[in-house]
């Protein structure tokens, strides 16, 4: 006996289906996209955070719900001289990411002007870099101006 077609209903299910995940899977962007900074996406101050330790908390959305984050960092001349990150995720996983992300976040950032640090995503983890960068943004937007 020959194979069986599928209905002409399923093989349009199907096209439609695969049609509409690669939809969302690609993102056109011009040639000279680069990802945003902290200078893109926030004000720049009138002048930059004077010399110290700041530190700052932010919640941000995962799938497993909303976690936070805090972080510290150290400024020398608006460069990052320190920078440390104390996971406070209440979901197993998003701990776990938060605790990559605090091993590799160092080596990214240390030696960066202030204004030019960006974390989208870093060690695996997708969602932790948006909270990092609004930990970073609450860490600094008080700090007296040098």
């Amino acid at each position: 006996m020959p194979p069986r077609r599928p209905s002409a209903a399923l093989r349009l299910s199907a096209g439609l289906g695969a049609g509409l995940a690669l939809t969302g899977c690609t993102v056109a962007l011009p040639a000279d996209a680069r990802p945003p900074t902290r200078a893109d996406s926030a004000p720049a101050p009138a002048q930059p955070a004077a010399d110290g330790t700041y530190s700052g908390s932010a919640t941000y959305e995962t799938p497993g719900g909303r976690q936070q984050i805090d972080v510290t960092v150290v400024l020398t001349d608006g460069v990052v001289t320190g920078v440390r990150v104390d996971p406070a995720a209440t979901n197993a996983t998003s701990r776990r990411f938060q605790e990559r992300f605090a091993s590799a976040v160092v080596d990214t950032v240390v030696g960066r002007p202030l204004d030019e640090v960006s974390i989208d995503r870093l060690a695996g983890s997708s969602s932790t870099g948006a909270g990092f960068m609004a930990a970073l943004d609450e860490a600094v937007r008080d700090a007296p101006r040098a």
